[in-house]
């Protein structure tokens, strides 16, 4: 990705739910693997694995957005809770002022 926006304007774009981040108190769950197939019996009213399944969830954004932020590319984050076209237009705005060209006034992109 680092090379890529080496050379390139790069922009990741994540859609997210805020139900990704927390465990809501459900009861007794069975979550089934996609791929593998794989179940897993979960007690969701058990505070100690919603603690841990929140702290995962923060430390997997953490490296997402490191990642991002390491390689140059902007992040682009919406949420399935926001108003979608609300969000492209702050973030194309704050580009534009970002990528400003104070000499000249164009608002062009470096190349």
């Amino acid at each position: 990705m680092g090379q890529l926006a080496s050379r390139h304007d790069v922009i990741a774009v994540r859609l997210s739910d805020p139900m990704e981040m927390l465990m809501p108190d459900l009861g007794l769950l069975t979550f089934q693997d996609a791929e593998s197939g794989e179940q897993l019996f979960v007690d969701t009213t058990d505070r100690g694995f919603r603690k841990r399944f929140a702290a995962a969830a923060e430390a997997r954004e953490e490296q997402l957005r490191g990642a991002f932020q390491r390689a140059g590319v902007d992040t682009l984050e919406l949420s399935t809770e926001d108003d979608i076209t609300d969000a492209v237009l702050r973030f194309a705005d704050m580009r534009k002022h970002r990528f400003a060209s104070p000499v000249s006034g164009t608002g062009a992109v470096p190349a």
